[in-house]
């Protein structure tokens, strides 16, 4: 699973599609935590019913940055070191985490799961909570926009700019749904199986921009596609795009593992990874 530029276009598939309680139930309305039995007691690798006892194990596709550097093992890149973090608040130690490679397809899926938790850049959304549980979530996204250096938009500083464009999109992700919010007609969006995919056809010249997120986004640009530059991110659509981590329907371990979460939000912990992994602070919304 080591993350190499030719394994990008398929590991790129599933990007962002590429938030203080103990151990307590909530209802399906909130945004992350769908409603799960457990107490503060149940909290221990004594007390979770994982698929293996006393081990967490944690579902993952092909790694790349800025969510897994290396391996998905190595605790580098934001999502590896998130599910060290959140493994640590349950009682778990390192070495009691078990990495399985799984499909985005397996993740989402209501078919029950090879894992006890999946960390995979995956967006809350009210469908997939009807097929999956999600933890609080952990990071709020949005979707960025990539051009080549050398192209006709590389100066684009305005959606406007971007008019007459030919914008690649991962299909059945969100970046379909926020780049047809931003310009209707005024571009050509064409979608790909692949983000990795679409940033091929970008430094071909096949397209003139890529819509994915700006976390990935920058990563792609910096570190698997050096003829790219991220120029901006889009206006939000509805609800703000957040990631959590996905377990099964009606998991007993989605309360605990949401108090996880909540808890390194509270301390500082989330807001420190993000800092140290993602690099999209500073990238300007498109208007």
């Amino acid at each position: 699973m080591r993350t190499s530029r030719p394994v990008l276009a398929v590991a790129l598939a599933s990007a962002a599609t590429l938030a203080f309680a103990g151990c307590s139930s909530s209802d399906d309305g909130g945004e992350g935590t769908p409603a799960a039995s457990g107490s503060a007691t149940d909290c221990t690798p004594d007390g979770l019913q994982t698929l293996t006892e006393g081990t967490l194990t944690v579902g993952a596709s092909d790694p790349f940055e800025p969510w897994y550097v290396g391996e998905p093992s190595s605790g580098e890149g934001f999502e590896s070191a998130l599910v060290y973090a959140v493994a640590d608040e349950l009682g778990f130690a390192k070495d009691d985490v078990e990495w399985t490679s799984v499909t985005f397809e397996q993740i989402i899926s209501p078919a029950v799961k090879p894992f006890d938790v999946a960390a995979y850049q995956t967006t809350i959304t009210d469908e997939r909570k009807g097929a999956v549980d999600f933890s609080s979530p952990y990071l709020t996204s949005r979707q960025g926009v990539i051009v080549a250096d050398e192209g006709e938009f590389a100066d684009a500083a305005s959606l406007a700019d971007l008019k007459g464009a030919k914008i690649g999109v991962t299909a059945s992700q969100t970046s379909l749904a926020v780049a047809d919010a931003a310009w209707g007609d005024d571009v050509e969006v064409t979608p790909f199986n692949a983000a990795g995919d679409g940033m091929t056809a970008l430094s071909s010249g096949t397209i003139d921009a890529m819509v994915m997120d700006v976390d990935q986004g920058v990563a792609a640009s910096t570190v698997y596609f050096p003829d790219t530059h991220v120029v901006g991110t889009l206006p939000p659509v509805g609800e703000p795009e957040q990631l959590g981590l996905v377990l099964d329907k009606g998991s007993s371990l989605t309360a605990c593992v949401s108090a996880a979460v909540d808890t390194l939000e509270a301390n500082g912990t989330l807001d420190e990874l993000r800092t140290t992994w993602l690099k999209s602070d500073d990238v300007p919304e498109l208007s």
